[in-house]
C-alpha cells in the first residue's frame, strides 16, 4: 500500500472534528486522500476505506465490508 501519512488524534484543522477511528460513525471522517486507482481513501482520522466498504484502522485492525443488502435499503425485487 506504500506509506502513507501517520495520524495525530485531535488534530483535524477543521470543525466540527472527525469521529474517532473507533467511533461507530468513523467513516463519516473527512477524505485526507482519495486513491480510486487503488481502491481506497485515506480518512482524516487515520482510517483507510476501501473501496469495498472494508476498513483498516490505525492500529492495524481490519474491519470486514459491511454492505447493506438493496432489499433492506429500499429496493424493490425485480419481478417479470
Amino acid at each position: 500500500m506504500g506509506s502513507l501519512p501517520k495520524n495525530t488524534p485531535g488534530v483535524c484543522a477543521h470543525k466540527p472534528r472527525c469521529p474517532a477511528p473507533t467511533a461507530p460513525d468513523r467513516g463519516a471522517a473527512r477524505v485526507k486522500a482519495h486513491l480510486p486507482d487503488q481502491g481506497y481513501a485515506l480518512l482524516c482520522n487515520g482510517v483507510v476505506r476501501m473501496e469495498d466498504t472494508g476498513e483498516v484502522l490505525p492500529n492495524g485492525d481490519v474491519v470486514a465490508p459491511h454492505r447493506i443488502p438493496l432489499i433492506a435499503a429500499g429496493a424493490r425485487p425485480l419481478t417479470r
